[in-house]
């Protein structure tokens, strides 16, 4: 081996990092941050790091960026890392790539239509449509708005099944289909006070 490139390798230099590709992202700002959060790269920019270690962590944090950019519904999403050297000054750079956003052909709630005239409210309160974006979070708080909305409407023993996503990388559209099944509307039976409380059962 090359002594001189032996010994480049194993010198620590700080380092600096760049995203590239995400900038015209509509959600840009939120994924960087969600992106630092869980960042090697970013954990570890205060302290110098050898080549190996920026490269082991350029590699991971392209997987990241990549998972994350699937999660906002970009599923052709490619990263690519690079490391500019000039001098002592390190710049990382993650290349992005995202692609098309994936929106829903369709959303489908079967059951939900065993709720009667409280059915359609119910559907409003699931706040993801056909033509939304494939966004995890948004159809994860909407799952949990539906199952209040439930509760509050007095389906107390209703179940919400497993969400069922499919996506179609031919027309970089998905279709999700979360089963519902509302129950008996639960009504306040005769209310009985004992004891001696300080207001009575009126």
């Amino acid at each position: 081996s090359d002594p001189a490139s032996s010994a480049d390798a194993s010198t620590e230099r700080r380092y600096a990092i760049a995203i590239e590709g995400i900038a015209a992202l509509g959600d840009s700002a939120a994924l960087v941050e969600a992106f630092e959060a869980e960042s090697a790269l970013y954990e570890g920019r205060g302290e110098p790091a050898n080549a190996a270690q920026i490269d082991r962590r350029s590699r991971s944090d392209s997987e990241l960026l990549a998972e994350l950019l699937r999660s906002q519904g970009y599923y052709d999403a490619l990263v690519e890392p690079h490391i500019d050297s000039a001098g002592d000054a390190v710049t990382v750079i993650l290349e992005a790539e995202p692609g098309e956003q994936y929106r829903f052909e369709s959303v489908e709630l079967p059951g939900l239509d065993a709720a009667g005239e409280e059915s359609n409210a119910l559907r409003e309160a699931f706040a993801v449509e056909r033509g939304d974006p494939v966004i995890a979070a948004d159809v994860i708080a909407a799952g949990v708005a539906l199952r209040v909305a439930l509760g509050e409407q007095g389906f107390a023993l209703a179940e919400v099944g497993e969400r069922q996503i499919e996506i179609d990388h031919s027309t970089r559209t998905a279709s999700l289909v979360l089963p519902v099944e509302p129950g008996p509307l639960a009504t306040f039976g005769e209310i009985r006070v004992s004891g001696g409380p300080p207001f009575s059962a009126n």
